[in-house]
């Protein structure tokens, strides 16, 4: 999912591209791991959670206000139907 002043089309020169990932490949590596791994894209900040850190997480307010406006690329999980 896209999210943050790309998503909202609002964007600059140095906005950075906000992508939300729920995945299950990454259960059983600790979150810190999994933000390294995509950390060294310049340009981009990447959030990598599970499926269930993520259903905990959405209802936080700035999860819900992060996510008013977003681009959804892909829903396997169905958590925004």
């Amino acid at each position: 999912m896209l999210y943050g002043s790309y998503a909202r089309g609002d964007f600059n020169l140095w906005s950075d591209v906000d992508v939300l990932l729920v995945s299950e490949r990454f259960d059983g590596i600790r979150f810190l791991d999994r933000y390294e791994l995509f950390k060294a894209r310049e340009g981009f900040e990447v959030k990598p959670y599970t499926p269930q850190e993520f259903s905990k997480m959405r209802n936080k307010i700035g999860w819900r206000e992060a996510l008013k406006d977003k681009v959804i690329i892909a829903d396997d999980y169905s958590l925004f139907t």
